[in-house]
């Protein structure tokens, strides 16, 4: 009983705050009124707000602008005023009044020295739209034969189509064709029909704790640093944990001898975001395994174009030369 009660009266207030918050609602006429009293007693503070109210109600409202007006020339503000007599003109239909707020313009533009004409340029002026330009937001690497690169996810925001720079050609047209949000990674397929080779995918696996690898520097210049880990954050698998002699790229290619990827270099900042819940950020710099890079994209070409098709490829794409490595370095732009 004492729930059903308890339940009864928040019923009976809510629709108290119902009625009364309706009953309170004021018609755009009712501010008119309140405004012109308020203007009566010299309140044009409380006037301006009062006339503003009720042109939120009826914008097209010809007596609130006329009103709104008389208040902003006693005010001494005549660019306001004007504006408003001008949209009053507009909006009046009866001769009378047409006339009356033609001659307070005429007054409006004569005390405060304005040129009708510059109101009537600025009446036809419009906004001009913020034009978008393709900016870089992040680096890339082509792989094989067919036109796919693989970049960073956070380098494209929600873009789904991106503009690629390289070294020796230029810029094409991409599409995103796959996010994969954990790893931070994206795939890539440019808009050409004739694309260049890019970088052949090594093998990963056949690395051990210390063992050399290669990387980029921001002016493409090839240095070496080691494996200090090859499982980097909460022990996962697809992960190396790398100690480089130097300052990496984020989006580069991690380099075996022969200039075969064998990873991708990570963004820490953004892994550790999506592995928050391990804690514990790595100490050096970490890359993407070509392990997990080859099984992504091997998966992605089965669904594309079957997996009987993919098999029959398959001893091509093996034997198929490495594109040249600086060639292969890509610049992603977004519209931003």
């Amino acid at each position: 009983m004492k729930i059903q009660l308890k339940i009864t009266r928040l019923i009976l207030v809510c629709l108290l705050i119902f009625y009364a918050s309706s009953a309170h609602a004021k018609t755009a006429e009712e501010w008119y009124d309140q405004a012109f009293e308020q203007a009566v007693n010299a309140q044009y503070a409380k006037a301006v707000r009062s006339y503003r109210q009720a042109l939120r109600l009826k914008k097209n409202w010809a007596r609130a602008h006329h009103g709104l007006a008389v208040i902003y020339f006693k005010l001494k503000d005549g660019v306001k005023a004007a504006h408003h007599l001008r949209l009053a003109e507009k909006f009046y239909e009866d001769s009378v009044n047409l006339a009356i707020v033609r001659k307070n313009l005429e007054k409006t533009y004569s005390t405060f020295d304005l040129n009708p004409e510059e109101f009537e340029q600025l009446e036809t002026l419009r906004p001009l739209e913020k034009k978008k330009t393709w900016v870089a937001s992040g680096n890339g690497f082509l792989i094989g034969e067919k036109g796919y690169l693989f970049t960073l996810l956070h380098n494209l925001g929600e873009n789904d189509e991106v503009q690629v720079r390289f070294a020796s050609q230029p810029t094409l047209k991409a599409k995103v064709v796959k996010r994969y949000i954990v790893y931070d990674l994206a795939l890539l397929k440019l808009e050409t029909s004739s694309p260049q080779p890019g970088l052949m995918l090594g093998d990963s696996s056949s690395f051990q704790v210390k063992d050399t690898v290669r990387f980029l520097d921001a002016k493409d210049n090839i240095l070496s640093g080691k494996l200090e880990s090859l499982q980097a954050i909460m022990k996962d698998k697809n992960i190396f944990e790398l100690q480089l002699n130097g300052k990496s790229v984020a989006g580069t290619p991690l380099l075996n001898a022969d200039n075969q990827a064998v990873g991708i270099i990570l963004s820490s900042p953004e892994i550790v975001k999506n592995f928050q819940a391990a804690g514990m950020a790595p100490e050096g710099e970490i890359a993407l395994k070509s392990s997990y890079l080859k099984r992504v994209f091997s998966l992605y070409i089965s669904l594309l174009e079957g997996p009987q098709r993919r098999k029959l490829n398959k001893p091509k794409t093996q034997e198929a030369k490495s594109g040249d490595l600086v060639s292969s370095l890509a610049i992603i732009e977004i519209l931003k």
